[in-house]
């Protein structure tokens, strides 16, 4: 029996409206999900769909700016945000079931509605401008990207969400009005609620608020990723405390049968305080606070990836050991309580994510926007569940390769031979 019955309903405009019921709960959650984000810009434009995500904020029609929208979802007990992916775009408000309507007034006003001032822009380019040097200055956010850059390369999948300076600097209303006009409509959206609400309420209230303007009838794409050479590896010298690497592999597509496979693997390796990195790095060592492994599935590519933060004497053991577990998942098939705890670590933490209803909106309404495709919480597990050691080992075997292989670190560090002698794989 499934954990919530969802209704999928298309309104006029091809607009998807997708209801997940809670009864019990008292609340609810509205998720406006847009298929939009940095894969879809080009250089000239890079960091308009995280700048266009604040400039939402700063006011429309019914509610002309900052305090007027907080206001209003603030007086209804009610939270909201937003956020900016690589492939996806979602804003949200969680408030009482009693005061639903609200949350589709305040963000349908945002989204259909919005002014782009000049002044406004001007003003919030200055946060956004912050925001990229904090980004910077964190050694951890800053190895993410160096690496990111390695393994996709000077394009949009490889480009910093938030833009460049001097990108962000150059934007302009028309740059905002038009990207607004290109993305956002009814076809390239989903809007989503969970919680307290039946699907007759939400389809009435989207059909009353979100009448977008004439515009695509069918969702957009980004553009093909292309593999490019780079080099293999990148060491930022900045005086830290502490240094941070990140290595890995470009992977597999989301919808692939890999998926779900290196999904477990990295639970096994780097996921959680019992997995293999964790120990081997931390515990048994003592080399590193943070280490784990991850894995990142996009529309038609992804990326595996182990990260630590780690003593500056010790990054090359470090780097060694877990280079050592890599070579093991490939070259021994994972143990039956490994596999098992893996899975059911999986099983539990979307068990926990199901009592928010956010992340209920969220788990059912990015499937639907970007692959069509709506996986039932039970549906997930059954594929969790399905994965064997011998699948493992031959992903690990296909994609943990040194050909393959990229890594970036960040610290007071110069590049020698020493590095290209320690990063390699014995398999």
């Amino acid at each position: 029996m499934e954990t919530f019955k969802h209704k999928l309903s298309i309104l006029p405009g091809n607009l998807r409206c997708l209801t997940i019921p809670v009864p019990m709960n008292r609340s609810m959650t509205l998720l406006v999900l847009v298929r939009v984000g940095s894969r879809y810009e080009t250089k000239e434009i890079n960091g308009i769909s995280h700048f266009m995500e604040h400039m939402f904020f700063k006011g429309a029609e019914k509610y002309p700016d900052t305090m007027a929208v907080a206001g209003a979802i603030d007086g209804a007990g009610g939270s909201f945000n937003a956020f900016t992916g690589e492939e996806i775009v979602g804003y949200y408000v969680k408030i009482s079931s009693a005061r639903k309507e609200i949350a589709y007034d305040v963000l349908s006003d945002m989204l259909l509605h919005a002014k782009f001032d000049a002044a406004e822009i001007a003003r919030e380019r200055g946060v956004i401008i912050e925001e990229i040097r904090m980004h910077h200055d964190d050694p951890q956010n800053q190895v993410y990207q160096d690496f990111h850059r390695l393994v996709f390369g000077d394009q949009p999948l490889g480009w910093d969400i938030a833009g460049t300076e001097e990108r962000v600097t150059a934007m302009s209303h028309d740059h905002f009005a038009e990207h607004h006009r290109r993305f956002y409509y009814g076809a390239n959206t989903v809007i989503t609620a969970a919680g307290g609400i039946t699907p007759g309420e939400h389809e009435a209230l989207c059909e009353k608020y979100f009448r977008f303007a004439a515009a695509g009838t069918a969702p957009a794409m980004p553009a093909p990723f292309a593999r490019q050479e780079a080099d293999r590896m990148l060491i930022r010298e900045r005086d830290t405390e502490q240094a941070h690497f990140v290595f890995g592999f470009p992977a597999c597509a989301a919808e692939t049968e890999d998926e779900k496979v290196l999904k477990v693997a990295s639970v096994i390796l780097g996921g959680s305080m019992s997995s293999r990195l964790f120990y081997q790095i931390r515990e048994r060592r003592g080399l590193a606070y943070y280490v784990n492994a991850s894995f990142s599935p996009y529309q038609d590519t992804g990326v595996f990836q182990v990260s630590a933060g780690v003593n500056l004497d010790k990054i090359q053991d470090a780097l060694k050991y877990a280079l050592e577990e890599m070579d093991k998942l490939k070259r021994e098939p994972v143990t039956d309580e490994e596999l098992a705890r893996s899975k059911e670590n999986i099983k539990g933490h979307t068990d926990l994510a199901l009592e928010d209803s956010r992340r209920v909106a969220s788990l059912y309404g990015v499937r639907e926007l970007l692959y069509n495709n709506i996986k039932t919480p039970e549906m997930l597990a059954a594929e969790v569940d399905s994965v064997t050691a011998e699948q493992i080992q031959a992903a690990a075997q296909r994609y943990f390769t040194d050909a393959a292989m990229k890594l970036a670190v960040v610290g007071p560090l110069k590049r020698d031979d020493t590095w290209d002698k320690a990063f390699r794989l014995s398999v």
